[in-house]
């Protein structure tokens, strides 16, 4: 996408170059010499101006265009106040919840799954919970899992500690599937133990 930019902004660049530049003499040197008799078919002086104009129009496009991909690019976050206080809706959700185990995610964490989307809000630029310390597998006692969740200047630790429930859907044998949650939120960054 970087590239994309990059590309955008010389592209404007080059065509403000070619709006300032003096197009009648581009027209003599590359069309003229298409003509048997050049002056009759030079175009006119406002023909020159609409050319000026339509290449500023195209550079101010691609500025635009550019900007807008940059700011795509380059999330504004979000601030402590509200970074702290969807961590704590998010603790509260999950703290007394019985929930089932989901799939390791990419980041490695077990209720990831869950977390996430809670944090997510209608910007894209919202902040994403990241497993910074667990204390090993789910199975078959439970584990606890640390996640930082960053946004523009401040880091929040989301604890959630698991313990198998009571009530298992499956011989105990199986393993546990349900599980027993407990949720905190704590202004800093998380750290192990």
């Amino acid at each position: 996408m970087t590239a994309l930019i990059v590309f955008m902004v010389l592209f404007g660049l080059g065509f403000v170059a070619l709006g300032l530049a003096n197009h009648r003499a581009i027209w003599w040197r590359f069309q003229a010499r298409r003509y048997a008799d050049p002056a009759a078919h030079e175009p006119s002086d406002a023909g020159f101006a609409v050319h000026r104009v339509l290449c500023f129009a195209v550079a101010a496009m691609a500025f635009w265009g550019s900007f807008d991909m940059y700011r795509l690019v380059t999330p504004d976050g979000v601030d402590h106040d509200e970074l702290l206080e969807r961590v704590r809706s998010v603790a509260q959700t999950l703290d007394g919840a019985t929930k089932p185990s989901v799939l390791s995610t990419e980041e490695g964490g077990t209720w990831g799954d869950y977390i996430d989307p809670e944090l997510r809000g209608p910007e894209k630029d919202d902040p994403t919970a990241w497993l910074e310390w667990s204390s090993g597998p789910l199975q078959p006692d439970g584990n606890e899992e640390r996640y930082d969740v960053s946004g523009e200047d401040a880091t929040v630790c989301l604890t959630v500690t698991a313990k198998p429930s009571s009530n298992q859907p499956v011989p105990d044998s199986m393993g546990p599937v349900y599980f027993d949650l407990r949720a905190e939120a704590a202004d800093g960054a998380c750290t192990e133990e």
